[in-house]
């Protein structure tokens, strides 16, 4: 049960750095018996509790999507008192177009996945991930795409990745991923 207890939040914490966006890359992680064991919030702080099906000290394994740099981005809406936050990703693809194509009909047509976006903090020596998805795998994956009218116009399939229901308006993954190959 969640404590009731709200904790000081103090700018005179450890972090040294608290710079604005996230990384070029995420993974997408197959809800499934075969790559997730159990999710499961945290009440302490922040996070998904997410057990790879390998057990806890295995790596989860994801499909790696590279973005441009400086396009991804994760926000979040509070849904009202006591329903949660709506959260998602965004991110833009210029390069492998047609590969984004195809995977983007996939994801699209499937809501049980877990998404990862890499934010290049670390805490304890394992990376730090802004998830979107719960423990129930909800998630809704939609692509725009525009070809730009000149030349050296911003191209590409942009996505955006919500999930309804977010216990945390930024819930973040603590933990290590590696990529797995699409089959």
């Amino acid at each position: 049960m969640l404590s009731c207890i709200p904790k000081s939040v103090l700018s005179s914490a450890q972090c040294t750095e608290n710079r604005a966006g996230v990384s070029n890359h995420l993974y997408v992680v197959p809800f499934d018996s075969d790559h997730i064991a159990s999710v499961v919030a945290d009440d302490e702080k922040n996070q998904y509790i997410v057990t790879p099906a390998g057990g806890a000290s295995a790596a989860l394994q994801g499909i790696r999507i590279d973005f441009k740099s400086q396009t991804g981005q994760a926000t979040s809406e509070d849904n009202g008192t006591g329903r949660g936050w709506s959260a998602s990703l965004t991110g833009r693809v210029e390069q492998n177009i047609d590969q984004m194509a195809h995977t983007s009909r996939i994801l699209h047509n499937s809501t049980k996945y877990l998404y990862f976006i890499a934010t290049g903090r670390q805490v304890e020596g394992k990376p730090v991930y802004i998830m979107v998805g719960n423990e129930n795998g909800e998630v809704d994956f939609s692509v725009t795409g525009d070809t730009g009218v000149a030349s050296t116009d911003d191209h590409g399939l942009t996505f955006t990745i919500t999930c309804g229901f977010m216990v945390y308006p930024q819930t973040v993954f603590v933990g290590t991923i590696e990529q797995e190959d699409a089959e």
